[in-house]
C-alpha cells in the first residue's frame, strides 16, 4: 500500500508539471467563467426587463394579467435555472477532457518514454504501478471538483441567486461520471493510441444504443450521472439513488481496473 501511495504522489507532482494539462484545465475553467458570463448578461437583460414592466405606474404592467405576471415570473427563474445549467455543463465537459487526457496517458506514456523499466526494476510490481496512476489521477480530479464547488458557491454568492437543488449532489456524480471515463480510457490506452482510447471512453456509454440492442446492457450508462436537465427542471435526486449511482460507478470502475490489470500484465513494456 505505501509502494502504492509513493507512485500516486510521484504521479501528481508530473501531472502538476504538464504545461498541457495545466494549460487544459485553465482553458476549461476560462471556458466555464465565459459560459456562465455570457448566461448570466442574458439573465440580467431579462431582470431589467421585467424590473421595468413591474412598475405599478407602468401602462405595460397595468395592462398585465395575472396570467402574464406568473408567466413573467417563471421566464425569471428559467432563466437562473439556465444560468446554472450551462454553468453545470461547462464545468462537466471540461473535467471529462482533463479525465481522458489524465488518464489514457497515464501508463503509456512513461511506456513511450521507457521511464516505466526503471520503476518497475525497483521492487514495484505492476499491480502497485497501474494503481498508483489511477489514484494519482483520482486525486487531480478530486482537486478539479473541489474547485468546481467552490465556483458554484461562488458564482451563486456573486449573482445572488439560489442554487438549483441538483446542484448539491451535481460535483459528486460528476467526479464519479468522470472516473468511470477515466477508467475506460485507461483500459483503452493499453491496446490503442491514447488519443483513439480517449475518444472512444467519451463515447462508449449506452446513450446511443436503444434498450433493444443487446449492446445498451454491456455498455456504461453515463447518462443518470448528468443533472443538466435536473438543474433545467428544478427536480432533486433522492439520495438513494445518489447512492446507487455511487456504487454502480464503483463497481464499474473495479470492474474497468481488473480488465487493465490483466492487459498490464501481459503487455511489453521492457
Amino acid at each position: 500500500m505505501n509502494v502504492i501511495f509513493l507512485i500516486a504522489r510521484d504521479s501528481i507532482r508530473a501531472l502538476l508539471h504538464q504545461r498541457l494539462l495545466i494549460g487544459l484545465m485553465l482553458v476549461c475553467l476560462a471556458m466555464t467563467v465565459f459560459f456562465s458570463a455570457m448566461m448570466s448578461r442574458m439573465r440580467e437583460n431579462i431582470t431589467t426587463q421585467f424590473d421595468t414592466s413591474a412598475q405599478t405606474n407602468s401602462p405595460a404592467f397595468q395592462k398585465m394579467s395575472e396570467e402574464d405576471k406568473k408567466k413573467m415570473n417563471e421566464a425569471m427563474e428559467q432563466g437562473t435555472s439556465y444560468v446554472q445549467g450551462f454553468f453545470y455543463a461547462a464545468s462537466s465537459f471540461g473535467g471529462s477532457l482533463v479525465a481522458l487526457m489524465i488518464f489514457s496517458t497515464a501508463v503509456t506514456s512513461e511506456v513511450r518514454r521507457g521511464t516505466i523499466r526503471l520503476t518497475l526494476s525497483k521492487p514495484v510490481s505492476r499491480v502497485e504501478y497501474l494503481l498508483g496512476k489511477y489514484f494519482g489521477g483520482v486525486a487531480v480530479m478530486a482537486g478539479y471538483a473541489i474547485i468546481t464547488s467552490i465556483a458554484v458557491l461562488i458564482f451563486s454568492a456573486t449573482e445572488k441567486v439560489e442554487l438549483s437543488p441538483a446542484l448539491h449532489y451535481a460535483p459528486w456524480l460528476m467526479f464519479c461520471w468522470q472516473l468511470m471515463l477515466g477508467s475506460v480510457a485507461m483500459l483503452f490506452s493499453l491496446f490503442v493510441h491514447p488519443a483513439i482510447g480517449a475518444v472512444v471512453a467519451f463515447f462508449a456509454g449506452n446513450g446511443l444504443c436503444s434498450t433493444a440492442n443487446p449492446f445498451y446492457y454491456l455498455l456504461p450508462s453515463y447518462a443518470p450521472f448528468n443533472v443538466f436537465l435536473d438543474i433545467l427542471q428544478g427536480s432533486i435526486m433522492k439520495g438513494t439513488d445518489v447512492i446507487l449511482l455511487t456504487l454502480y460507478a464503483l463497481d464499474f470502475i473495479v470492474l474497468m481496473l481488473l480488465l487493465a490489470l490483466w492487459r498490464f500484465q501481459k503487455k511489453e513494456v521492457c
